[in-house]
């Protein structure tokens, strides 16, 4: 086995990253009327160009235990819950990403009756039961819907993705105001905020990137 060898000078940058956001299953309910002249706006996943993101801090915290005149740290064997990820985002010139973001807002309480998912579209209605009128569960099977596995990957120099930051069981809980103004012809840049259970990061083998 060859090792990949690395010079010293070899460091990330950290502009080197883009994000990955699959389509939750919720949306690809209605995926067909995500449509504008015959283009679909909504495809199986989201390549987001974003401005600035955050892997979380990973806290697994020691309890003290105290003996006689001393003391002795150990494991909790917790882990501190993960702070929400948000980052900015570039619009388009369509709208097509911000529209994403708020449509996906808009199943988790919908602007006009303020219920959740009130097209009925994302396979849980509000009594509990599936279309078929199977009981289910509405915490266990509603959060697959509305909920999507995101990644961010890393990339190195030459642009290839050489680690995955991934986010479980995501979906935005926050989309900021958009600053319209006369006097800045700067890009549109909007906030998006959101919560997710997990927090995985693995390296991605070199050959398979390239």
């Amino acid at each position: 086995m060859n090792n990949f060898i690395q010079s010293p000078l070899n460091k990330q940058r950290k502009d080197k990253f883009i994000a990955v956001i699959p389509i939750p299953k919720g949306l690809k309910s209605i995926q067909k009327k995500f449509t504008r002249n015959n283009f679909t706006i909504l495809p199986d996943s989201f390549t987001m160009s974003i401005i600035g993101t955050v892997a979380p801090a990973i806290v697994v915290p020691a309890i003290n235990n105290r003996y006689a005149g001393q003391s002795l740290n150990v494991t909790s064997y917790t882990r501190e819950p993960y702070s929400p990820l948000t980052f900015n985002f570039t619009v388009d010139n369509r709208y097509n990403n911000y529209w994403f973001i708020y449509k996906w807002l808009d199943i988790l309480n919908d602007d006009d009756k303020s219920i959740y998912d009130a097209a009925e579209v994302t396979g849980i209605v509000n009594t509990g039961t599936t279309p078929n009128g199977t009981s289910t569960s509405n915490f266990d099977k509603a959060i697959q819907y509305y909920s999507t596995d995101m990644t961010i990957y890393a990339l190195d120099e030459y642009e290839k993705r050489v680690a995955q930051f991934t986010y479980t069981k995501a979906f935005p809980t926050r989309l900021g105001n958009i600053d319209f103004n006369y006097r800045d012809a700067t890009e549109l840049e909007v906030s998006v905020e959101f919560a997710y259970s997990q927090f995985n990061m693995d390296l991605i083998d070199y050959v398979e990137s390239l």
